[in-house]
């Protein structure tokens, strides 16, 4: 008798559900608490949290900012204490090829998100003139290292050739004023904090070192809550394309909330945007382009898969979106 892997047999449960409209035995009672963790940044989740959908819909939702990312959590998702979660989606690849089955990958939430920027005044124009220079965000196992990773190697380079200090976001737009370093690899909102503060210049961004867009953050799930409440997780993904509608067609109200909500400035929220250093994607996984990111990671040993298709496969789970965008 041919078995079948118990996470497979568990989608096709789901997608089966969610395709027929049902409510399963097991996904009886619409949940009306939600546990929901982010790392705060300018993307959709943080759109639907700042207008307070979920709550309007009748969800009490305990929200927990990560400022460390994906990794905590990560680990609060293994624990149970959150059901879902939004991160860099490289970041959430990283973690889930080395604690496989604590997430579900639900949706996709933006492109780009990573950039490379310098002091103004440093000489540095190019990736190549990183050499010998002092570069901010260079920590292990992280999106805006491996991006650097790739352009670098795009110079003939490697992160030896550099003097990276692990720094967090946070601290990089006054790190970069006061010269203590000269460039930083890092994300929104705190890389277009450098640049309109005026003391540093946009020198790439992740699509722009890729070649293509970048998959920049993802929406992920406690597998235990997906299979038991499929459609709870249905109805939080609408939510998370209404925020993706809302910032390509009402941009003015979507940054405006973001700036609130994230404590930036709306000249900041405007500069992502409208440079392309952040970007607005459809809510369903695309599964080619998280193998190709995959692929890159591997390359530069942040993840150690055996088959990079087949664990994108078992991290990817499209039909809740799918199914909350009518396909």
């Amino acid at each position: 008798m041919k078995r079948v892997p118990l996470a497979a047999t568990a989608a096709c449960l789901v997608a089966a559900c969610l395709a027929a409209g049902c409510a399963p035995a097991w996904a009886a009672g619409k949940v009306k608490h939600l546990s929901i963790g982010l790392f705060p940044a300018l993307r959709p989740m943080e759109l639907v949290r700042a207008e307070h959908w979920l709550e309007d819909a009748g969800y009490k939702v305990t929200w927990h900012d990560f400022l460390a990312g994906i990794p905590p959590e990560a680990a609060a998702m293994a624990a149970g204490s959150i059901d879902f979660g939004e991160a860099d989606t490289s970041g959430i690849e990283q973690v889930a090829a080395r604690s496989p089955g604590v997430m579900w990958y639900i949706a996709d939430g933006a492109s780009n998100y990573v950039a490379l920027v310098a002091r103004k005044g440093s000489g540095i124009k190019t990736v190549a003139d990183l050499r010998g220079r002092k570069v901010a965000g260079v920590a292990p196992n992280t999106a805006p290292t491996a991006v650097l990773q790739l352009a670098l190697a795009h110079a003939g380079m490697t992160l030896k050739d550099i003097k990276g200090y692990n720094t967090v976001g946070p601290t990089e737009p006054a790190a970069l004023e006061r010269g203590a370093v000269a460039a930083a690899i890092s994300y929104v909102p705190y890389s277009v904090e450098a640049i309109t503060s005026g003391s540093s210049v946009l020198i790439a961004t992740a699509s722009t070192i890729y070649g293509k867009p970048w998959p920049g953050g993802g929406i992920v799930v406690r597998p235990a809550f997906a299979k038991a409440h499929p459609r709870t997780v249905v109805a939080v993904l609408k939510m998370v394309a209404r925020a993706e509608a809302l910032l390509r067609e009402h941009p003015a109200q979507a940054y405006a909330a973001l700036a609130k909500q994230s404590k930036t400035s709306l000249a900041n929220v405007k500069y992502a945007y409208q440079h392309g250093m952040v970007a607005p994607t459809p809510i369903v996984p695309n599964i080619d382009a998280m193998v190709a990111q995959a692929s890159v990671l591997k390359q530069f040993h942040v993840i150690n898969v055996p088959d990079v298709k087949a664990f994108i496969m078992g991290l990817v789970h499209p039909e809740f979106a799918r199914q909350a965008m009518g396909k």
